[in-house]
């Protein structure tokens, strides 16, 4: 998986272990280990589905950058050339 779509599915898994991992705990622990894992795997989610939704509408990936815009519209954030 290219693009960073396989790194995003890694953090999901480790979303939904830290989530498994505060169920055994107790208290605020508890609490705040569920709201950590629901955030990872909602952020992986997310993110996972934007690139998805990039990479199949023609966007293409600038070279050192890790950004996408869509092909045939500007990107603020491409260097000029020649600046």
């Amino acid at each position: 998986m290219g693009h960073g779509v396989g790194i995003l599915l890694i953090a999901l898994a480790a979303g939904y272990w830290v989530l498994t991992l505060a169920d055994k705990e107790r208290g605020q622990l508890k609490k705040v280990g569920k709201a950590l894992g629901l955030i990872i795997i909602g952020v992986s989610l997310v993110g996972t589905a934007c690139k998805i939704y990039v990479l199949t509408k023609g966007g293409q990936p600038f070279p050192g950058k890790g950004l996408f815009c869509p092909s045939g519209r500007s990107c603020p954030f491409v260097e000029k050339s020649g600046s």
